[in-house]
């Protein structure tokens, strides 16, 4: 795959990954869609915001990595990684710790993992911002709690607060281009 690189963002609910995201998209780095047997909300579009699909389209093995959060699928396809990695060096995408490792393990050279740190009061401030229910909120603070989503995760190749979304992709940015120079060198 030569120098093409995955950013992969994880992080609790409220961290911020999806700001970042958008703000990764908005400076011209393409975000892999994934799928998902939800259904679609007010807004969301499919195949821009992800693959809306029934559980009975989908084959297992068509996937990397595959979560069930509230009782719907979520995962990432090998079919959307190679077909963005063809056409462009660097792509992100927001998944969690157990999609962050699978993409390590088929994508160990490419993918970097960038673990977005929040403490629990400021996930509550910004989920109450958004606009989330109090028992939304309860459920997801109590969910990050039982599963260490709080805690950065061992195939973290970089962790970051998210204090201001303009310097954290900042952050991420002057990292990969240091990456990629540094492999230029290798070659």
């Amino acid at each position: 795959m030569g120098n093409k690189r995955i950013i992969v963002l994880v992080g609790p609910s409220g961290s911020g990954k999806t700001t970042i995201g958008e703000l990764l998209s908005q400076k011209g780095i393409p975000k892999l869609i994934t799928t998902t047997t939800r259904l679609p909300r007010e807004g969301e579009q499919d195949e821009v915001d992800y693959y809306f699909k029934k559980v009975e389209e989908l084959d297992p093995d068509d996937f990397i990595e595959q979560t069930i959060y509230n009782q719907k699928l979520y995962g990432l396809t090998k079919a959307e990684v190679s077909q963005a990695l063809d056409k462009h060096p660097l792509v992100h995408v927001s998944l969690d710790k157990n999609g962050a490792k699978a993409m390590k393990k088929v994508y160990p050279e490419e993918t970097l993992v960038v673990f977005i740190y929040v403490s629990t009061e400021e996930m509550k401030k910004r989920m109450n911002r958004r606009g989330d229910s109090q028992q939304k909120i309860s459920e997801r603070v109590a969910f990050s709690e039982e599963t260490d989503e709080l805690k950065p995760i061992p195939e973290a190749d970089l962790i970051l607060e998210n204090r201001s979304v303009e310097e954290t992709v900042t952050k991420i940015l002057e990292v990969v281009r240091a990456e990629t120079a540094a492999s230029k060198k290798e070659a």
